[in-house]
């Protein structure tokens, strides 16, 4: 499992922090520009930035007309379909890029499937994890309700991390599709 879920990077247009939410959205039907802006409530350098990288990697094309309307490639279409089970079962593409383009959040989860640790448990199953890092992304995990946090009244005061269903959701699609969305866009 560790090694499907090692931190062997994505290409920076998939990661970049739009690049899954437009493949996402165009996955369904082309978009405009102005609808493309209105829908993720971006500025438009951002997009036009964002639109430019996905284009030089080959996921998106854009079709002249009446409106420029942005399309996925054939490339591109194989990503979404990969993203698509993810954001199916509630995980959003922006979650996904985070957990993603993290380099410890594929870890901290894939540690917490064998079960409930304790949060010295889970510092030791991530090495390397200083414990400020840690703890900053198991809240930010918490945030995306992947975690669950329980606080244990003994002396002295213990903290327990689980999975939570999208926890358990996102490890799944991760050991299903993270080698297939590399294999993709390499």
């Amino acid at each position: 499992m560790a090694n499907v879920l090692a931190n062997e990077p994505y290409p920076k247009s998939i990661l970049c922090k739009w690049g899954l939410t437009i493949i996402s959205l165009l996955y369904e039907d082309p978009l405009s520009f102005s609808e493309l802006a209105k829908r993720l409530q971006i500025s438009n350098k951002v997009l036009s930035e964002k639109i430019k990288a996905l284009s030089r990697s080959g996921l998106i094309y854009s079709v002249d007309g009446i409106k420029r309307l942005y399309c996925l490639t054939e490339k591109g279409r194989e990503v979404a379909g990969i993203v698509k089970p993810a954001v199916s079962v509630g995980i959003t593409p922006l979650e996904l890029h985070e957990v993603l383009s993290c380099k410890w959040m594929p870890q901290i989860l894939s540690s917490l499937l064998t079960g409930d640790l304790f949060a010295v448990e889970l510092a030791e199953k991530v090495p390397g994890i200083s414990w400020k890092v840690l703890s900053q992304r198991l809240r930010k995990l918490q945030v995306f309700q992947m975690v669950r946090r329980e606080v244990i009244g003994s002396h002295p005061v213990r903290v327990r991390y689980s999975l939570d269903v999208k926890g358990r959701l996102m490890v799944k699609w991760m050991l299903t599709n993270a080698t297939a969305l590399r294999g993709v866009v390499s």
